[in-house]
C-alpha cells in the first residue's frame, strides 16, 4: 500500500530519493567548503519539496476523482436519498429524490417531509418518526407508506430509515426511498387473480410441457382429484377413452395455430365416472411469443343447462 506523502516514513523515503537524484552533484565530504555543503543541502531540500508537491498534486486529483465518483453515485442512484432534521424538515435530497417527488431541489429544502405523505397516512408517519427520534441508539427501521408527488398524484414507497446520533450535532434521519408502486400493483393483481382462480369454474394450469402446476378447489370438487393427486401429472389422467387420437391431434393443432381451443370432451373422475363437459384451453405466451403455460377451464354441461333455465 502506498504511504501518505506527509507520513514520517514517507518523508524519509522522499529524502533518500532526493539525495539519490542529486548524488552526482554532491561535493566531496572531506574537501567541501561550508557553502558548497549548504548549497547541496538546499538542492536536496528543493528536490524533496518538488517531490512532495507532486505527491500532493496526485493526492488532490485522487480526492477530486473520489468526490466526483461519490457525487454521481449519490445524485443518480436508483434510490431516493433524503435527510431530515429532528423537526422533520428536509435538508438534503439527491436528484433521484427530486425527480421521484416531481419537485426541484430549491423548492423542497427546508420544507417538512410530511408534505409529501398522503393525508390518510400522516398520523402513522408522525408516530413512526417520533418513535425513531426517541431512540437512544442508532438504528434502522423500515416502513411502507403512501406518498404524494408535487402534482398531487399518489405512489407507494418503501422507506429504509437510519437514525444518526452524534455528540456534537443534532440527530438526523437518513432515508433511502424506493417507489414500490409496481410491486403493490402486482400484489393487487395477484390477489384478484387468486379470487378469480378460486371461482366456480374448474381451472387447471400446466407448464409448456403440459405438466399440471395448479388446480383450483372447484376442479378438485368436480373430478375428485386433490391438488396432491393431480399436480405433476398430465391432463391425460382425465381421459375417458371415448375420444380417438385424431380428436386430440386436431385439438392441439388448433392450439398451436390459434393459441386456443374450445369444445366438448368426455372425461373421467377419480371414482371412474365418465361425464361430459365443455373445455376451453388457452396458451399463455411471454414477451418473446414463447408458450409458457396452458390454462384449461372446465364447465360441467349440467351447470350450463341449469344456468340456461
Amino acid at each position: 500500500m502506498k504511504k501518505k506523502w506527509d507520513g514520517l516514513d514517507r518523508r524519509r523515503e522522499l529524502r533518500v530519493e532526493a539525495e539519490s537524484l542529486v548524488s552526482g552533484l554532491a561535493p566531496n565530504e572531506i574537501s567541501a567548503l561550508p557553502h558548497e555543503s549548504l548549497l547541496h543541502e538546499l538542492l536536496v531540500h528543493k528536490v524533496e519539496l518538488e517531490m512532495q508537491n507532486e505527491e500532493l498534486r496526485k493526492s488532490h486529483i485522487s480526492m477530486e476523482e473520489n468526490r466526483d465518483r461519490y457525487w454521481h453515485l449519490y445524485e443518480f442512484s436508483p434510490l431516493s436519498y433524503i435527510t431530515l432534521n429532528r423537526d422533520n424538515m428536509i435538508y438534503e435530497i439527491n436528484l433521484t429524490g427530486c425527480s421521484m417527488l416531481g419537485v426541484i431541489r430549491t423548492e423542497i429544502i427546508k420544507r417538512r417531509f410530511t408534505n409529501w405523505i398522503a393525508p390518510h397516512e400522516q398520523n402513522r408517519w408522525h408516530r413512526f418518526f417520533l418513535g425513531l427520534m426517541l431512540q437512544n441508539v442508532d438504528g434502522k427501521q423500515s416502513i411502507d407508506i403512501e406518498m404524494l408527488r408535487e402534482d398531487g398524484s399518489n405512489f407507494h414507497a418503501h422507506l429504509d430509515c437510519v437514525l444518526l446520533k452524534t455528540q456534537h450535532a443534532p440527530s438526523s434521519l437518513r432515508i433511502a426511498l424506493t417507489d414500490i408502486s409496481k410491486i403493490k400493483q402486482a400484489e393487487y393483481e395477484l390477489r384478484i387473480s387468486a379470487v378469480v382462480f378460486e371461482s366456480m369454474e374448474s381451472l387447471m394450469v400446466t407448464d409448456a410441457n403440459n405438466i399440471i402446476l395448479r388446480v383450483n378447489q372447484a376442479f378438485s370438487k368436480n373430478t375428485g382429484y386433490s391438488s396432491k393427486d393431480i399436480i405433476g401429472q398430465k391432463p391425460s389422467l382425465l381421459k375417458s377413452g371415448r375420444h380417438q387420437s385424431e380428436f386430440y391431434r386436431l385439438m392441439w393443432e388448433s392450439i398451436d395455430q390459434t393459441s386456443c381451443w374450445e369444445g366438448e370432451v368426455w372425461n373421467k373422475r377419480k371414482n371412474g365416472e365418465v361425464y361430459s363437459e365443455l373445455l376451453s384451453i388457452t396458451a399463455v405466451k411471454n414477451e418473446l411469443n414463447i408458450i409458457m403455460n396452458y390454462i384449461g377451464i372446465y364447465t360441467n354441461k349440467i351447470e350450463l343447462a341449469n344456468n340456461a333455465n
